[in-house]
């Protein structure tokens, strides 16, 4: 038996205190640099460790001192393991680092600049150009438009440098154009052009939109279809969103100012009052404490008249955002179940074609050389750029299989395989990105050897071997069974 000695309350402390310390440490009690340090010590494979530390602590010094912030933590890691995945310096890296996380400060959703950050490997580009594409992805996702068209078009917003404010007014053209009915390649198409002519750069975006659209309409008249009640409501309240969220803007930037003024205009009061006789002899002190005294009682009731309407103008934006909201998800909502009966036909029709089949080893590996240089393209699907998830869908297309468009849907067919029994032909998956699951995706020759669409350098081979892919290998996919 056991004996137990002491005060009660003390033996409770104690354990108390044994339990905080079995804890891991969060980053709210972690230094910043001990963070940096273990997710490089963690992450980094190719990437030199304490050269891209020395980078980081050069553009986030600031940053970090001010105490650790997960966001930024996050958006490191998920930027380093892609890089280190493709083989990118650690002066790219630090500089990517930057860029999402400033799109990321401005408001970018996270799921989309994951999706598109690698685009800067080999373009040079700003935050809000990055911040722009990113949003554009989020609208294009919940619309019509189909994936390899959206990517393309996002694509040439980047490429084509355009100007980053122009960027969402195309993107709901588009998205516009096809929700009644018009052929998303000629709209897409049609829109990239204009936005390049000379005769576009004299109007406004909406304008050259608008008539773009018209050009469409009058090439195929017969698939124009009007807009239900419904879509014309979602369409006004949409509008009416944008609206009160430039006037809630402006509003802001009114009181910002009439409240650096009132601080201004205090702080020559106080002065005057404790230090008249600074002012000099030819100062009437008492008339300019009334005028300041005038003039501080103006700006306080502007500041009140202008908080009231801030009020008003965002009591109506949270009510009209609710409205949208709920439209967006109904509409969401239908379309996803459109998507996923799509999908489950495709994935009945490659299982078929998986069990009657047999792999081609011939065909497997003559389409995988034809396409070997290929350069990588976001969104890219021919031979002048491809990304991961078309070279493999062009690899099984010669197989007689069509695969879906986008690597985490190509992983939803097909048996989940090991990374010990992968064999030839099978499909490989990666988790390269941010926020965790599939975002790579490559074919398997044998031999422990892999093609794909690398972001760095274009389809190329690899060994399934070398540590960073096997860090990163989620599972195989295996289409013919047999």
């Amino acid at each position: 038996m056991v004996r137990h000695s002491g005060s009660p309350i003390i033996t409770a402390v104690v354990l108390i205190a044994l339990l905080f310390l079995s804890i891991p440490p969060s980053y709210s009690d972690t230094p910043s640099s001990t963070i940096v340090r273990d997710l490089l010590e963690r992450e980094c494979i190719n990437l030199n460790k304490d050269k891209l530390s020395a980078l980081i602590s050069a553009q986030f010094g600031p940053e970090l001192e001010k105490g650790p912030a997960p966001d930024l933590f996050k958006i490191m890691e998920g930027v380093i393991k892609r890089t280190d995945f493709d083989g990118i310096t650690e002066e790219k890296t630090a500089e990517i680092i930057g860029l999402v996380y400033g799109a990321f400060r401005k408001g970018a959703p996270l799921e989309f600049l994951d999706d598109i950050f690698d685009v800067a490997y080999v373009n040079t580009i700003t935050v809000d150009q990055l911040y722009a594409a990113a949003n554009a992805l989020k609208e294009f996702h919940s619309s019509d438009v189909p994936q390899d068209i959206f990517e393309e078009f996002v694509y040439h917003s980047i490429e084509d440098g355009w100007d980053p404010a122009t960027v969402p007014v195309f993107t709901r053209g588009l998205i516009y154009g096809v929700a009644r009915g018009l052929s998303p390649e000629k709209t897409a198409l049609i829109l990239m052009l204009d936005i390049r002519s000379d005769e576009a750069k004299k109007q406004a975006p909406e304008q050259v939109v608008l008539d773009s659209l018209k050009l469409v309409r009058e090439k195929e008249p017969q698939n124009w279809r009007p807009l239900s009640e419904v879509e014309k409501e979602m369409a006004i309240n949409k509008d009416k969103q944008r609206v009160l969220e430039q006037r809630k803007r402006e509003m802001d930037d009114t009181l910002q100012q009439k409240e650096r003024a009132f601080a201004q205009v205090q702080n020559e009061l106080r002065e005057l009052r404790e230090y008249p006789a600074a002012k000099g002899l030819d100062v009437d002190v008492e008339k300019l404490n009334r005028d300041l005294e005038r003039l501080l009682k103006n700006l306080q009731g502007e500041i009140t008249k202008y908080q009231g309407q801030r009020g008003d103008i965002v009591a109506e934006l949270e009510a009209t955002k609710k409205s949208v909201d709920r439209q967006q998800a109904a509409a969401d909502r239908e379309r996803r179940a459109k998507r996923e009966r799509e999908l489950t036909r495709k994935q009945e029709r490659i299982s078929t074609a998986g069990k009657s089949g047999r792999l081609n080893k011939d065909k497997l590996y003559s389409v995988v050389d034809s396409y070997l240089g290929t350069p990588y393209r976001f969104g890219g699907d021919s031979e002048r750029g491809i990304d991961c998830s078309a070279f493999t869908r062009r690899v099984y297309r010669g197989q007689g299989v069509e695969l879906p468009r986008n690597s985490r849907d190509q992983a939803r067919v097909g048996m989940s395989i090991a990374y010990s029994s992968v064999r030839t032909g099978d499909l490989i998956f990666f988790d390269t990105s941010i926020n965790g699951g599939i975002s790579h995706v490559g074919v398997y020759l044998g031999n422990n050897t892999f093609a794909h669409a690398s972001s760095s350098k274009g389809v190329t081979k690899s060994s399934l071997r070398e540590k960073y892919y096997v860090k990163r290998f989620v599972k195989g996919g295996r289409v013919f069974v047999d």
